[in-house]
Parts: C-alpha cells; structure tokens; sequence
C-alpha cells in the first residue's frame, strides 16, 4: 500500500523498551502489544505463528495463584457461617410447617351435624382408639359425656370395637371405633 505523500511515523523512545515476554530491547519500531505488555518481533512472530497451527489459537496464560489474605479468610468464613445458620432455620421452618400442610385427621366418619358433647365423645374415641393401636387400654375406660356411662368393649374373633354406651342420646344409632377400622364411626338413624 502506498503512502500518498505521508512518511510512515517512527516514535523514538527515550528509554529502550523492553520486551515483556523476553526482556529483549525493542529498537525503532512501534512495538507490538501482547497483554498490555510490549513484545519485540521474534517473540510477536513466535506467537503468530503459534496462533496458526491446528489448536494453537488457544493461548493459555497461566496467573499466578495469590494465596487470600487474612480479611478474604475471615470474609468467606463469615459467609459460611451465616449460610449455615440460614440454613439451619430454614430446615427447621420447614420442619415445623410440614404438619400444618398435612390434611387434618377427620373428626369421624358418618354424620355431619352433631353437638358439642357427642364432639367431646367422638375425641375420646380418638384416644381410645390411639390406646387400642398401640395395644394397651386403660383399666378404668372413660365415661360418655352426656350419658356418664363407661364405654363398652367388644372382644369378637378378629377385632376389638369400643363402643358409646349410649349412642341414641347423640341421636345416632352407633358410635364406635375398632382395632380393624381406627377411626370413630357414627352411624344415624336415617343412614341405614
């Protein structure tokens, strides 16, 4: 390419520059530039020609690995622990919601409409029933709240059915639970 009338600009330095791959001084020319750093032209051909061959584009400059000072240290163990700590109460979130998210146990199975002794009734059938999983009943049962009567225990061939005493002033026809079906049934009159 020609230089219409322009003369090609030489940069005299006052100090020789170095190469900064080699260490080799740069005479008279515009160095080329390698990482910021100056290179003279036995070192810009060597990399050139190494960025030609087959898998030689890839030019890996090795950093030096700086050992982290003491504030980094502290730094990152400060994170640590609070990432712990975040951690730790988030598991224990979780594991104190996990049972809200549970469905809730029916309070029986059968009719809907009953008052609040045949409730009372209904949750001791609950324990009662809990008692009789784990195989171990009270010596004394409990007694009905509206009726004050004791609950009645039925031993048949293959179950055990604890029953109210008096399931007609619930105004239902049957209150039990059993060994075999563990939650309180409650039968009306007009279900049969």
């Amino acid at each position: 390419m020609a230089l219409r009338g322009k003369k090609a600009e030489r940069i005299i330095y006052e100090e020789k520059p170095q190469c900064g791959r080699c260490g080799a001084g740069i005479v008279g020319v515009i160095p080329r530039r390698w990482d910021g750093k100056p290179m003279c032209r036995e070192c810009a051909f060597e990399l050139e020609q190494a960025a030609l061959k087959p898998g030689g584009r890839k030019i890996v400059k090795q950093e030096e690995k700086v050992p982290p000072t003491p504030e980094e240290i502290a730094r990152r163990t400060t994170l640590l622990v609070i990432l712990a700590i975040v951690l730790v109460i988030l598991l224990f979130r979780i594991y104190t919601i996990a049972p809200l998210l549970q469905s809730p146990k029916p309070l029986r199975l059968g009719v809907k409409a009953t008052d609040a002794l045949t409730d009372r009734c209904i949750e001791k059938l609950w324990v009662l029933s809990r008692d009789l999983q784990e195989n171990h009943l009270p010596d004394t049962l409990p007694v009905c709240p509206k009726s004050s009567k004791r609950y009645i225990v039925a031993e048949l061939e293959e179950d055990i059915v604890i029953s109210c005493p008096t399931p007609e002033e619930h105004g239902l026809e049957k209150l039990s639970v059993s060994l075999g079906f563990p939650i309180p049934f409650a039968l009306g009159e007009e279900e049969q």
